[in-house]
């Protein structure tokens, strides 16, 4: 790819959600899952302009990884509604991609402490700080910018985050912006292939932070992608002492759970029935499972507390089946429109906590970004990324990227990313 000081444009894959076609894929994607990616969709590989820097203050960024996250999967392959609330701070055509490790390539003449050549991750967030807008509204002043009520306004186009707007580019191109304040500077001891974790991982770490298990407590994580394996990773690197247990679909999932400190995996097949399912949970913990009809199930007793990180509406309704009465459900997957049974909230009088993405957290006696956080815990040796990203393609590659990730038990996926150019 040539340097854009010299050609102002760029092959980037790009997606859009047109009604006609999505329903129509939607459709034959049941019998044929390659359609998702075969062109016909909202994806594809499109000549755009290099973005231009919408401020003094932004900088052009070149990744060196991207990564492809469970909810860009999921809406590439049409699992999520395309009506979602999400659609309503999001613009299109938008160049997916958030997940990064980057370096700087240029900076705008008002940028400061950044020059090119830095190493950095990017905190994907278009908060108040971004957008320049003072003084900052209330969650961005808390310090929670991913829940910034100014998504919509302000003097930047609609859009909440890097990759899902059509402006600001995204992670799979070789090139997209970002405001100096969204830079994060990546330690020299930390590799590109475990920095580009950062971000799911901090999503995760957060997801802890918002609800910590106490000692003693009975845990499950329901889950055991990225994020599943991140809750786990960061419960322990924490120090917390509980009784932690996982859910995973496969051998590999349930290997990796293990190896960042699951007490007991209890492996889950797509195959299995609800009453299935809920007794090979119910035998960890003592618990009651009741028949009801049509096949539905009803769970008595359970964990303290219960890490949702898939997002859908049967996780969701089997994370709040699993908490005991009185129980804490935390909502890490990004969970879109769905069916939900939520009789146990009201019945078990359940505590439902959301996790959104990063924040400023409390840490150590001051305020420090999640990315920050996870930064400390590798250098500290706390928490070990590495062996994660199994598997890297060029984006000239990404039907077979997809592809590979549509048998990711067959092919031993954990984490995928699009390589930049060199």
């Amino acid at each position: 790819m040539a340097n854009p000081m010299h050609s102002e444009r760029m092959t980037a894959l790009v997606y859009d959600v047109h009604p006609v076609r999505w329903t129509l894929c939607k459709v034959a994607g049941w019998v044929r899952p390659a359609v998702f990616w075969s062109g016909r969709a909202g994806l594809r590989m499109v000549e755009l302009p290099v973005p231009a820097l919408p401020s003094p203050r932004w900088v052009r960024l070149r990744p060196l990884l991207g990564g492809i996250c469970g909810t860009d999967l999921a809406a590439v392959t049409q699992r999520h509604h395309p009506a979602s609330v999400l659609q309503t701070i999001s613009s299109f055509p938008a160049v997916l991609g958030h997940e990064n490790v980057s370096v700087v390539d240029a900076v705008g003449p008002a940028v400061k402490g950044w020059r090119p050549g830095d190493r950095v991750v990017v905190e994907s967030a278009l908060s108040c700080a971004v957008r320049e807008i003072t003084p900052p509204c209330a969650m961005c002043a808390a310090g929670r910018f991913t829940l910034c009520q100014n998504f919509r306004t302000g003097p930047l186009p609609v859009g909440s985050m890097i990759g899902w707007n059509n402006f600001t580019g995204g992670t799979w191109a070789p090139y997209f912006v970002a405001h100096e304040s969204q830079l994060y500077r990546v330690p020299d001891d930390v590799d590109d292939s475990q920095a580009v974790l950062v971000d799911p991982v901090a999503g995760a770490l957060h997801a802890v932070l918002r609800r910590p298990p106490a000692d003693g407590e009975t845990v499950l994580v329901l889950g055991a992608g990225l994020v599943g394996i991140g809750v786990v990773a960061s419960i322990r690197a924490l120090g917390l002492r509980c009784r932690l247990v996982g859910l995973a679909r496969h051998d590999l999932q349930a290997e990796q759970l293990r190896r960042y400190g699951a007490d007991e995996v209890v492996i889950t097949r797509r195959s299995d029935s609800q009453a299935v399912r809920y007794g090979k949970v119910a035998a960890l913990v003592g618990a009651l499972v009741v028949p009801s009809k049509f096949g539905h199930q009803a769970f008595q007793g359970g964990f303290d507390l219960v890490y949702d990180c898939v997002g859908s509406g049967q996780s969701l309704t089997d994370a709040m089946k699993y908490a005991r009465s009185g129980g804490t459900v935390v909502e890490v997957g990004t969970s879109q429109i769905g069916l939900v049974d939520t009789a146990p909230l009201w019945l078990d009088e359940l505590t439902l906590v959301g996790a959104n993405g990063r924040a400023f957290e409390n840490w150590q006696g001051g305020k420090r970004h999640t990315y920050e956080v996870v930064f400390d815990l590798l250098r500290d040796k706390r928490l070990d990324l590495s062996g994660l990203l199994t598997h890297r393609f060029r984006l000239d590659q990404y039907r077979e990227a997809f592809a590979t990730l549509a048998i990711r038990r067959q092919a031993g996926v954990i984490k995928v990313a699009f390589v930049g150019p060199c």
